[in-house]
């Protein structure tokens, strides 16, 4: 069964993890469907310091804390689905973080990302309070480990995008052009999610022998 991780890079409970969480209400109504939820909130993160020990003995962070969880789930996903709230024009250091961290998975877990699904969320307090920007680094996150990017129907463009007002979960609520996207970018992911799966499967069983010679030439 595909299952859809949806993750909320806010620090607190509010709106970010509303729209991840409705998100995953509506991937789930897809039969077949499995959901998981995981929140940067309350968790100990700590931060990549470039030693490169991932590299030279080829191992996740030899850190140990909260971006374990993170690091088995992944691994598990087919669909990821992530969340941000808008600082600064970007994405949450709590979220920052966990992505410089993710970065010896493609050592370690060479499918970790590879031709799974993404599709991001954006929560800012103003109506044009850089939501595209905070979209665009996780598309990018998304991209540079060999994801697949979707975005949701016509007016999503690249991701769901919420105006909460600063009203947390009220505000996003009452937000409804907004949870829409986030509706729509559910659904995309989750119909991409499917599509995937399968492919990936058929792409192990009948192609693996030949990838690896090309990889290896």
């Amino acid at each position: 069964m595909p299952l859809i991780l949806g993750i909320s890079g806010s620090p607190r409970k509010g709106a970010t993890e509303y729209a991840v969480k409705t998100a995953l209400e509506v991937a789930d109504t897809l039969e077949g469907i499995e959901t998981a939820y995981w929140s940067v909130h309350q968790k100990k993160i700590g931060y990549c310091i470039h030693c490169d020990r991932c590299v030279k003995e080829r191992s996740l962070c030899f850190q140990e804390d909260s971006v374990r969880e993170l690091e088995e789930l992944i691994v598990k996903a087919d669909g990821i689905i992530i969340g941000s709230p808008v600082y600064d024009m970007n994405i949450t250091a709590q979220l920052a973080a966990c992505f410089n961290r993710l970065r010896p998975m493609y050592i370690v877990h060479p499918s970790g990302f590879r031709y799974k699904i993404g599709g991001a969320i954006a929560v800012g307090g103003t109506r044009h309070g850089g939501q595209e920007m905070t979209l665009a680094a996780i598309n990018n996150f998304f991209l540079m480990n060999e994801m697949l990017v979707t975005s949701g129907p016509g007016g999503c463009y690249n991701g769901g995008k919420i105006w909460s007002k600063d009203q947390r979960v009220q505000g996003a609520i009452e937000d409804h052009v907004g949870m829409n996207t986030v509706r729509g970018l559910a659904l995309a992911v989750a119909e991409a999610s499917i599509i995937s799966s399968v492919g990936r499967v058929a792409l192990k069983e009948k192609y693996t022998s030949k990838l690896e010679a090309v990889r290896d030439h």
